[in-house]
């Protein structure tokens, strides 16, 4: 009786921490959640109007702010710092970054956007606050249920559960799980309780990892069976006409289009072969440094070769150069792929602009084209992926150059998304990476690390068994 009182009151106590755990922790893990959400679309806002500003050379006129409180759907005002009662400490802040965010106003979060004079700001808000109240019924309720259903049931079951808890930890010691690291808790209760899921999570991520592995290799052979055919029938074609013919100029006609015909699978097999590598990370790369700007000049040269009716506008911020360290071919494949496809799609206009910030870089590739449907923004991305059926493969290209795009910016530790373009209407394509890419050493120093922690630690583990073992023998 004493101790069915005694686990009684601790259960009790253990629900009553939990509780407080859960409105201490939780509740404010949750509302920095919706923090930072509502902290990244004013983010959003704000590299809008910077961009947008940027064009007029951070000029405003009455016009250019309605615009912006229209599309925006907020209120901009132009300001000074001593209207705005900042301190120095936050100017020198604002002036360095361009653009921030006061996130603690009483009246709502406030965005900042600091204009070329040094004195004029244009604050973007206020945005409404975030509504987190907790009513005081609803957590007696919760507090009552929560002790009374765990005590009882808790109390039942325990001692009988016990046993079979220490089997199950017994037969998740012995499983062998690459990447997976199980806490040691001596209490079965709590080891069940924490190490289950992890173990069951981890093996349904690599069900989930191995099945849609064999649906990418089962997509990606049938593509390449697809995109195979057409210059093999080709060939086969010519191969039975030159048999027939006697003609020498039809002959060098034929066995040129088998030329072209062997070109384009080489072509093709080439461009799989690099897709493969990007995609399984087996592709290394050669850091070096270089700049960006040139880049994307002398790559819009090469371009406005095969589209010399487009019209090309690069724009850069910093105007001069744009220093990065990566891999320069890899770069300049990703930026020819984008901007022939800009073109590719473009009636008249094809903009590439470039945004530096302290730590990595933007870069936007946009055209006046159709754009790309909501729907569809993510496939664009995917191998052998064209949008437009009606477009032939020498117009629409093998369908590789986005998702080799994709493969080389992940290679780069960034991200590439499609979306529309505000400023021509067509689609934007958008990539976000490091200006700096960690050498290889210096990752192969991390891994080696890592893995001597891991290797310390399971020894530690199994030390810590065999010694527990032999103090039960």
């Amino acid at each position: 009786m004493k101790r069915s009182i005694a686990l009684l009151l601790i259960l009790i106590a253990v629900n009553l921490c939990s509780f407080i755990a859960m409105y201490y922790v939780y509740f404010p893990w949750m509302e920095k959640l919706d923090r930072k959400e509502q902290q990244e679309s004013i983010l959003s806002d704000i590299r809008f109007l910077n961009f947008r500003l940027s064009l007029l050379d951070y000029s405003y006129s009455p016009q250019t702010i309605a615009k912006a409180e229209h599309e925006l759907k907020t209120k901009v005002i132009a300001r000074t710092r001593e209207q705005l009662g900042m301190e120095p400490s936050n100017f020198e802040t604002l002036k360095e970054n361009r653009y921030g965010i006061n996130m603690d106003r009483p009246e709502g979060p406030l965005a900042y956007l600091l204009l070329n004079d040094n004195e004029t700001i244009l604050t973007v808000g206020p945005y409404p606050k975030i509504d987190n109240s907790i009513r005081l019924r609803d957590w007696f309720f919760y507090l009552i249920i929560l002790m009374v259903f765990n005590g009882i049931a808790v109390l039942i079951v325990y001692r009988h559960v016990n046993e079979y808890l220490k089997v199950a930890i017994r037969a998740i010691r012995e499983l062998d799980l690459t990447g997976l690291r199980l806490k040691p808790i001596k209490s079965p209760l709590t080891n069940i309780a924490v190490n289950t899921p992890r173990v069951v999570n981890h093996i349904n991520g690599l069900s989930k990892q191995h099945q849609q592995s064999l649906y990418n290799q089962r997509d990606l052979m049938h593509a390449v069976a697809h995109e195979f055919r057409g210059p093999m029938a080709r060939l086969s074609f010519a191969l039975d006409l030159f048999a027939q013919t006697e003609s020498e100029d039809r002959r060098k006609e034929l066995s040129n289009d088998m030329d072209e015909a062997l070109q384009e699978l080489d072509d093709l097999v080439k461009e799989v072969l690099g897709y493969s590598r990007l995609k399984d990370g087996r592709f290394p790369l050669s850091l070096e440094h270089f700049d960006l700007r040139k880049i994307c000049s002398e790559t819009i040269d090469k371009v406005k070769t095969i589209y010399p009716e487009t019209q090309f506008v690069l724009y850069s911020e910093p105007s001069k150069s744009i220093p990065l360290f990566a891999d320069c071919n890899l770069i300049e494949r990703v930026m020819i792929n984008l901007i022939r496809n800009a073109a590719r799609f473009s009636n008249k206009r094809v903009k590439v602009a470039l945004i530096q910030f302290k730590n990595s870089i933007e870069i936007r590739v946009e055209d006046d084209g159709p754009g790309i449907p909501p729907g569809k923004r993510a496939r664009v991305f995917e191998p052998f992926t064209r949008l437009d059926f009606s477009r032939s493969r020498d117009s629409g290209g093998a369908g590789l150059g986005l998702a080799i795009a994709k493969g080389i910016i992940n290679r780069h530790q960034g991200t590439i998304w499609a979306e529309d373009s505000r400023e021509l209407g067509g689609a934007v394509l958008t990539i976000h990476m490091p200006l700096k890419q960690k050498s290889p050493i210096i990752e192969a120093e991390d891994a080696l690390k890592h893995s001597d922690k891991k290797k310390k630690s399971r020894k530690a583990f199994k030390f810590k068994n065999k010694r527990r073992s032999h103090d039960n023998h």
